[in-house]
């Protein structure tokens, strides 16, 4: 987690963030925090289809919060990792990273990043197949939440990335489910599956403040 001992925001917003006891009560006891977020880096230059797809797409992913505080869970057998985010931003600008957020998903069926010299293609899957059912579960949280499900990397050696995002006002959630990609019936669909369910009841509870521990 990242906190100033001098600021109280992010204190008040790491209040947020689902804790090691919540992962406990949520029938999540085969996660543990890791000591630092996994994703707490600058993303890559990304490529779109077309010059305002990239700029839309590199500002979206680019964005910065006013403040924001992360954490990251990882289960025993290191599948599955779960990064989740909560930030605050100045007056609309939540709104305005959810609707820039909400137009890659919609415009960009794929991108791709540049990692050193290779160049890494991420292929957004059609919502209906992924963890989840994404579009039921955006109805259920905030003023507004965005859910898709990416496959990064070339067929193999693919990771499949599940995000969600929630605006309450202007701060926002960010919970991201990282694991190899794998057939449905795969033994790595078969942990997924209910670990995704059982964050999904807990993060956004956690940072709308309707969890009840």
């Amino acid at each position: 987690m990242v906190s100033d001992p001098f600021d109280p925001a992010p204190a008040e917003l790491e209040r947020l963030l689902a804790s090691t006891d919540d992962l406990a009560g949520a029938g999540l006891d085969d996660f543990t925090e890791l000591a630092s977020p996994s994703s707490d880096e600058d993303p890559p230059p990304m490529t779109a289809q077309t010059p305002e797809l990239t700029a839309v797409l590199n500002r979206a992913f680019g964005d910065k919060a006013a403040r924001e505080v992360r954490t990251s869970f990882m289960n025993a057998d290191s599948s599955i990792v779960v990064d989740e985010g909560v930030s605050e931003r100045v007056p609309g600008a939540a709104a305005a990273w959810m609707a820039d957020m909400r137009r890659v998903y919609t415009e960009c069926a794929s991108w791709t990043m540049s990692i050193g010299d290779d160049e890494i293609t991420v292929q957004v899957v059609d919502p209906a197949d992924g963890p989840g059912e994404p579009l039921k579960v955006e109805q259920r949280f905030g003023d507004e939440a965005l859910m898709r499900t990416m496959l990064a990397g070339s067929p193999g050696q693919q990771a499949r990335i599940t995000t969600l995002l929630v605006r309450h006002g202007d701060r926002a959630l960010e919970l991201t489910f990282r694991s190899l990609a794998g057939d449905s019936d795969s033994p790595e669909a078969a942990r997924l599956a209910p670990s995704v369910s059982a964050f999904l009841n807990l993060a956004p509870a956690k940072f709308l403040g309707t969890h009840t521990g």
